[in-house]
């Protein structure tokens, strides 16, 4: 009976050093960037007062592997990178995959003159085909936001983190 009790408490001795010993390394996420049959990508989102004359904008990520996990939508900005905006800048993020939209986040758009700026949209299940519409948010209001969108700048779709 000691055996068996001396055995299991050099057992679990063993173990809590080995844990204790053992470092985790950080994993590395993988990046999606948008379809687009080169970059830049010119986003120029708007509309008049009223909700007249409203251009939105398409958004499509085909390109995450069969098996991917934990895709979350981004968009970055380098220090200073340039975004045109005016009026009621806020823009709606509208999932259009599986047949249906839904709002997928809203957000303004912005990049600080001294520092990156990453925005975290929202994540959402992977799938081979990841479709958003990006539109003003405000349904009455005149507004604008315009900018490039670049390997650098703007957005993407992390997952395997």
């Amino acid at each position: 009976m000691q055996y068996i009790t001396v055995a299991s408490a050099l057992l679990s001795s063993a173990l809590l050093t080995s844990a204790a010993t053992t470092t985790l390394e950080r994993r590395a996420c993988s990046v999606a960037y948008p379809q687009s049959i080169g970059f830049p990508i010119n986003f120029d989102i708007h509309q008049d007062a009223g909700g007249a004359n409203s251009v939105s904008n398409a958004l499509t990520f085909s390109n995450i592997p069969a098996g991917s996990y934990g895709c979350q939508l981004e968009v970055n900005f380098p220090a200073g990178y340039p975004i045109t905006s005016s009026g009621a800048s806020a823009i709606n993020v509208v999932s259009t995959a599986g047949g249906g939209d839904s709002l997928f986040g809203t957000l303004t758009l912005q990049s600080s003159p001294i520092a990156p700026t990453k925005f975290v949209i929202n994540s959402a299940q992977c799938s081979a085909l990841l479709s958003y519409r990006l539109e003003i948010a405000s349904d009455t209001e005149a507004g604008r936001v315009a900018f490039a969108d670049t390997k650098d700048a703007g957005f993407t779709v992390t997952y395997n983190c």
